[in-house]
């Protein structure tokens, strides 16, 4: 049974959160800040995300969370599954100094990733996040793109229901229900919408979310801007076919237009030689920020089907593009 209380009668709770995207980590600080801002909150992130946000410890410096703990994912071999377990387990306990039962809500996003695996083993109840803003109704894309790269991690996330919540300890799933093509109907579904938690925080505490991923604001008058996808790096495509897919729509839907590039996060491809002419957004940020970060905002966001766009549909013109059919996986 677990503890209310993370360590005797008067002190606030402890609530444990778990992300890997950065999209959750966005998520998961607005999630933090409207519901448990008096709770104490601990906060799981990968290893590899250094790379991305070498500013990690912010996050507890500017009292986003209170501890912000790397769980070691690259230290994990796709192996057996009795093995991942166990280093699991280990890697817990050597990283996380706080017992799992202590927590008394567990919120975990990325849930296909292996410290799901621990909370299973323990039988810890914890509320499910859908991996993107509509990713709930098409947990066979995740699985697929998730396969390619590593299988074994994928039948080990589907064996547990770990890419639609349907695991028996989920109690609840965190979703953009107006991003659902699944009935959500259920008292099980919360709806949370990162652009209405965004617009509703207060202007002070939105720049302090925006000043973690951005030091200043963005320059430059352009008429639209372009979301990248990381097709390659999901193996949906080669590189070479990614860059070409991107260069026939700059000489073709995109041509002449005035254009800023926002780069996914995970996406790799050197997008200056691709659009010579534009603006390429070197920053690593969550493209739902895009309302707030620029002096002069475009009208317009294209993408081929950027998940993104669901948070950013009040704020942009959205044009979406078809892609070649044998890039769809």
């Amino acid at each position: 049974m677990r503890c209310i209380l993370c360590s005797g009668a008067g002190n606030p709770p402890l609530v444990l959160y778990h992300a890997i995207s950065s999209y959750q980590l966005l998520e998961v600080m607005l999630h933090r800040m409207r519901f448990h801002e008096k709770d104490r909150a601990v906060l799981i992130l990968p290893d590899f995300i250094v790379k991305k946000y070498p500013q990690y410890q912010k996050l507890a410096a500017r009292h986003f969370f209170d501890e912000v703990y790397l769980f070691p994912y690259l230290q994990i071999p796709h192996g057996e599954e009795a093995q991942i377990l166990e280093d699991v387990a280990r890697c817990y306990r050597q990283v996380v100094p706080y017992d799992i039962a202590s927590f008394a809500q567990v919120y975990i996003a990325g849930a296909h990733f292996y410290f799901s695996l621990y909370l299973i083993q323990n039988q810890i109840r914890f509320t499910f996040f859908e991996d993107a803003a509509g990713m709930l109704s098409r947990p066979q894309q995740l699985h697929d793109a998730l396969s390619k790269k590593f299988p074994v991690h994928a039948a080990i996330a589907q064996k547990y229901g770990l890419f639609d919540g349907e695991n028996p300890l989920v109690d609840r799933i965190i979703c953009l229900m107006r991003a659902q093509t699944r009935d959500v109907s259920h008292e099980k579904y919360v709806d949370f919408s990162v652009e209405t938690a965004l617009q509703t925080l207060a202007p002070s505490k939105r720049k302090k979310v925006i000043r973690f991923f951005l030091r200043r604001r963005l320059r430059g008058r352009v008429l639209a801007i372009l979301l990248t996808q990381h097709f390659a790096n999901l193996h949906i495509m080669s590189a070479a076919e990614q860059q070409r897919m991107y260069e026939d729509l700059r000489d073709g839907p995109l041509r002449g237009i005035s254009l800023m590039v926002k780069p996914h996060p995970d996406d790799t491809l050197n997008y200056a030689k691709i659009f010579p002419d534009a603006y390429i957004i070197r920053q690593i940020f969550p493209a739902e920020l895009l309302p707030y970060v620029f002096r002069n905002k475009p009208e317009c966001i294209y993408t081929f089907d950027s998940t993104s766009c669901e948070n950013l549909r009040g704020h942009f013109v959205i044009r979406k593009i078809g892609r070649e059919k044998d890039a769809r996986k």
